[in-house]
């Protein structure tokens, strides 16, 4: 309804003398002025006032002399102002017509000499109003389309700072605001992409080169965060200059040049669905308070202004939540008056980025436990290195790739001399930390990356070494034996030294496609169990009697 001082402006789009001084009449005969009337003669005129100013409805009839049909300069006007309702006047008083023009877009069709003043105005308040219904109905399906686009992003994908990044870019798009963040409040007791975080901006879209280091715009969210946390509600400005602030809160925004800014908060719960339900029945009402420059929360419910401590804090985690950080939509020039639908779109992303850092989360952790339950499952539980099915596997995959390649593989099985006596000496704790020493000193001979070193049962070791000829296998082999004999770890029970020592067989070849990797294993165990057999303490090679393949070399 129309309040005084109040007038609708219209565009009479008519080539009709007559006509159109019957519907100045008609609209002009009022004790006080509600319209607001311009009249034109074609649509193409009524297009070029359409883009120069803003009209509140057209009038258009339908029987223009000019080059566009009746449908066709409908068609264009939506077109061109598809926010402006059209009611088409006309002279045929036929269903077909009333029916085409409403398909074509017209809001309403009035046949004229069948209308008088009332039937007119009541024609053109309808026609603003189905069109503004129209227009909710349009936004409210864009909102659930992209409501449903951020889900399945949510859904299809694990990388949260891909997700933060698209939401603000999407938000900013579809609310035509200057800029939108997502920031993360400051919080030593939790983490984000597997850091401790401090207060930042983590997403962005339409911020200036070099703004994100201003510490005027980190100051200003970092007190919407604890203004957040004391109202557990949305923080809606619409003009900041105005709006009663406490302390320095205005002079921070207008220095980050926000001069409307709306935030909504993003928990961090299990419950999302009471989350949800608290932030649909809390209203932000800003409220007045003469605290210091330094206490900057308020408490919006009561006006009771409320000292910046732990107290909201405690009285969040007390409900299981705790505020992750906000999402952040401002103007940069001009007031704006945050709309409630604007608000809801806003909390309803928000929950959903909720839900993503919660998944993000989850996956992170399940990440680390499975890398957790690889290593036990590749690892050997005394020693530290790589455990005999790890040994296997990598052998297997070494064996088959260097087939391929036609390049040598060397593979050196290392036994300690006397170990059983040594054990029954100096006990098993003794026995333990000794295949601990030992393990450590082969493992850091053992320096390449595609070089393996594993514990192959009891107190023998193997060392895998790919690409590498009998020359090189048997510099490493004397390098770990030197290493050991470098701890001079007691052996009291050796009959050949008065320290630990051990014995080595070494079997190198170019491995084949129709053998078994078994025949190099043969081979080494063969090539241990002669340096064993001539007196321990030593390096023996495999050798090979035939040129069947593998070929050793």
């Amino acid at each position: 309804m129309l309040t005084r001082n109040q007038f609708l402006n219209i565009l009479l789009v008519e080539d009709d003398l007559a006509d159109a001084t019957l519907i100045e009449d008609l609209l002009g005969s009022f004790s006080e002025s509600l319209f607001r009337l311009r009249t034109v003669k074609s649509v193409e005129i009524a297009l070029a006032f359409l883009e120069t100013e803003k009209f509140d409805a057209v009038l258009l009839d339908l029987s223009l002399s000019d080059s566009l049909g009746g449908s066709e300069a409908i068609a264009v006007l939506k077109a061109r102002s598809p926010t402006v309702p059209v009611v088409v006047l006309t002279d045929i008083n036929d269903e077909h017509t009333g029916l085409s023009v409403l398909r074509s877009g017209a809001q309403d069709c009035l046949v004229k000499g069948k209308f008088h003043r009332t039937l007119l105005v009541r024609a053109i308040h309808y026609a603003i109003e189905r069109h503004h219904i129209e227009e909710q109905l349009r936004q409210q399906a864009l909102r659930e389309r992209l409501l449903g686009k951020m889900i399945e992003k949510i859904r299809s994908s694990i990388d949260t700072a891909s997700i933060l990044q698209s939401t603000v870019a999407e938000v900013r798009q579809f609310l035509k605001t200057d800029r939108v963040l997502i920031y993360r409040c400051q919080d030593g007791a939790s983490q984000f992409d597997g850091e401790e975080q401090k207060g930042a901006i983590v997403a962005s879209d339409g911020l200036p080169l070099g703004y994100v280091e201003n510490q005027h715009i980190s100051a200003a969210l970092a007190v919407s965060c604890f203004v957040l946390v004391e109202s557990q509600s949305v923080q809606a400005i619409a003009d900041v200059s105005a709006a009663d602030l406490a302390g320095s809160c205005k002079e921070l925004l207008a220095d980050c040049e926000m001069t409307a800014v709306v935030s909504v908060p993003i928990w961090q719960s299990g419950d999302w669905e009471t989350v949800n339900q608290r932030l649909e029945n809390t209203v932000w009402e800003e409220e007045t308070t003469e605290d210091a420059a330094e206490n900057y929360i308020w408490q919006p419910a009561t006006g009771k202004p409320q000292v910046q401590g732990s107290s909201a804090l405690d009285s969040i985690a007390e409900n299981g939540n705790t505020l992750w950080g906000m999402l952040t939509a401002y103007n940069c020039s001009g007031v704006r008056e945050w709309q409630q639908w604007e608000i809801d779109f806003l909390q309803h992303l928000a929950n959903q980025v909720a839900i993503a850092i919660a998944q993000s989360q989850l996956y992170r952790q399940l990440a680390i436990a499975n890398q957790k339950l690889q290593q036990l499952a590749t690892t050997d539980g005394l020693t530290g290195i790589a455990n005999r099915r790890h040994f296997d596997r990598v052998l297997m995959l070494e064996w088959r790739r260097l087939a391929r390649e036609e390049l040598p593989l060397s593979l050196m099985i290392f036994d300690i001399d006397f170990f059983k006596l040594y054990n029954e000496f100096y006990g098993h704790l003794g026995g333990d930390d000794c295949l601990r020493q030992v393990a450590a000193a082969i493992a850091k001979a053992v320096k390449r990356a595609g070089d393996l070193a594993a514990r192959y049962g009891g107190e023998e070791f193997a060392v895998v070494l790919p690409n590498t000829s009998t020359e090189g296998a048997t510099a490493v082999a004397q390098k770990i034996c030197d290493g050991i004999a470098s701890l001079k770890l007691p052996h009291a029970r050796s009959s050949i030294c008065p320290y630990v020592t051990l014995s080595c067989g070494i079997a190198t070849a170019i491995p084949s496609g129709g053998e078994s990797r078994d025949t190099l294993i043969r081979s080494a165990d063969s090539a241990l169990y002669q340096a064993k057999t001539e007196g321990k303490n030593r390096i023996c090679h495999a050798s090979s009697k035939s040129e069947s393949s593998p070929l050793f070399i």
